[in-house]
């Protein structure tokens, strides 16, 4: 999906693309007809609670 080239080289929002018609840093691209945003890999963080969970008492008590 991403290639290993630097990123810096190319135009803002050619750096946000999927294709590969990218354009040079130098040149400044207002609108692209074939662009297509690039996905975000979003991490979410796994948070555990401390120690085993604990067991529910019966709601109703015989």
């Amino acid at each position: 999906m991403s290639d290993k080239t630097d990123q810096s080289q190319y135009s803002k929002l050619c750096q946000k693309c999927v294709r590969n018609c990218k354009q040079n840093k130098a040149v400044t691209v207002i609108n692209c007809p074939r662009y297509v945003r690039a996905p975000v890999q979003m991490t979410l963080p796994l948070k555990f609670g401390p120690g085993r969970p604990k067991k529910h008492k019966p709601l109703i008590d015989l």
